[in-house]
């Protein structure tokens, strides 16, 4: 959600310079707004990461000289 943020944040910067006659303001914004693209991708990459496998435990059982109760 905080890619989409803000890449509308820059976007919006990025017209709102080209209207005031901003030009080179504007450029720039437009390549930040090209950088800054590729965090849409963060989030769902992040999730496929996480939910790709399940949850392994560390051992199989417990070992033979575990305290018993």
């Amino acid at each position: 959600m905080l890619g989409g943020a803000s890449i509308g944040l820059l976007a919006g910067l990025t017209v709102l310079a080209f209207a005031l006659g901003a030009r080179l303001a504007a450029a720039g914004l437009a390549l930040a707004t090209l950088a800054a693209t590729p965090l849409l991708g963060v989030g769902p990459v992040l999730d496929w990461w996480r939910h790709r496998r399940p949850h392994r435990h560390r051992h199989a059982s417990r070992p033979d000289d575990f305290p018993s109760d």
